[in-house]
């Protein structure tokens, strides 16, 4: 039997050798976070790195839509039984009204027959 060919490990980024020796020593590279603070240390005592960092972006300016006004101001809720809703569909279906104009007839009839029973 052979021996398979080895293939050798590529170099990983924040690896430290010492000696030469390959057996997996490995030292993580410090967070981003760290960095950016040993940075402004080292920019404060004078050490200044000779890659100009990229300008920050501009924030986008953000435009907001101006708000319509509500074509139906106020919304209500009615517990109908499932005839009664079925009879107000029907019936603002028959006469091509709008729910909403089925409602202001019905609450204009109301207040009609309770006038009618007052005097």
């Amino acid at each position: 039997m052979t021996d398979k060919p080895h293939k050798p490990s590529g170099r990983l980024a924040g690896v430290t050798s010492f000696g030469g020796d390959d057996d997996g020593d490995y030292i993580a590279p410090p967070a981003r976070a760290v960095r950016d603070q040993a940075k402004a240390v080292a920019a404060a005592l004078g050490f200044v790195s000779d890659k100009p960092a990229p300008a920050p972006a501009p924030a986008p300016a953000v435009r907001k839509r101006t708000r319509q006004p509500s074509q139906y101001p106020d919304h209500y809720n009615l517990r109908l039984r499932d005839g009664d809703r079925e009879r107000f569909d029907d019936y603002a279906y028959r006469h091509r009204l709008a729910k909403g104009e089925v409602f202001r007839i019905m609450l204009d009839l109301l207040e009609a027959d309770e006038r009618a029973r007052e005097g």
